[in-house]
């Protein structure tokens, strides 16, 4: 790819408790500004709801960029492109989900069972069940050695986020329910799952994802995208630019 080429900023949402940079291995490719979000106590203090967040972001970047969204990030990302603002020209979701909590009209998503038993779990020793979450991001990975041995310096930095922003942010989780959003999302979004992800076990077929809208399954993926499946999911969102004519502009 051309250095010459002009490509719109890329804001990159992270997800629950971890870190933006956690994605760097993937947004490195980005040949353009890039400005990684987190979900920090500084983000959250201001914040009591995922509409709150997008609220927030959306005054901060007004200007036409990319937003990319992991696991909750992608609702914050697939919120703000559903408000049409202009401030979205396109939405990528990574490991991302219109429901995360099961239910009997959604059965893919975590069981509500292990999600009431995770956020107590938040709740009682919140540091050892984060985690927990991170292991489980990479459980069931192709290469799960090697995912955990690029996830190691992010165990060892720990989350950013106090206990009580935890609890909250997880709370959104298990409201959030975005599937008549994603059903009729006009903006262009692509939506990057893992194979192997048992977070949230999302299926493309199971999304009636409109026109506009496209999927890539990167194989032997699991929930975290910035490890060993980076260079996989960059090539998936490179191709999706390149189907579309509209966003000839971005690469």
């Amino acid at each position: 790819m051309s250095s010459a080429i002009v490509c719109q900023r890329l804001i990159v949402v992270a997800g629950w408790g971890v870190r933006a940079e956690m994605l760097s291995k993937l947004y490195g490719y980005w040949p353009g500004d890039v400005v990684p979000v987190s979900l920090d106590d500084e983000l959250l203090a201001r914040c009591d709801s995922l509409s709150q967040v997008t609220d927030e972001l959306l005054s901060l970047y007004p200007e036409p960029s990319v937003w990319m969204g992991w696991s909750l990030g992608s609702q914050v990302v697939m919120e703000a492109a559903a408000r049409q603002t202009g401030s979205v020209s396109c939405a990528v979701t990574l490991g991302g989900f219109p429901k995360f909590v099961a239910d009997d009209g959604r059965p893919h998503g975590m069981p509500a069972a292990d999600f009431r038993a995770f956020a107590l779990g938040i709740r009682r020793d919140p540091q050892r069940y984060w985690l927990h979450f991170l292991l489980l991001m990479i459980n069931g990975a192709s290469n799960e050695k090697d995912e955990r041995q690029s996830l190691r310096p992010w165990l060892e930095k720990g989350t950013l986020v106090s206990h009580e922003h935890l609890s909250k942010s997880l709370a959104w989780l298990e409201a959030g329910d975005q599937r008549a959003l994603w059903r009729s999302l006009v903006t262009p979004a692509l939506h990057v799952m893992g194979e192997n992800d048992i977070v949230v076990r999302s299926r493309a077929q199971d999304l009636s994802l409109p026109a506009s809208s496209g999927h890539a399954v990167v194989p032997g993926m699991a929930h975290w995208p910035g490890g060993c499946s980076a260079s996989d999911c960059w090539a998936a969102i490179q191709s999706f630019f390149a189907s579309q004519k509209a966003l000839s502009w971005a690469l």
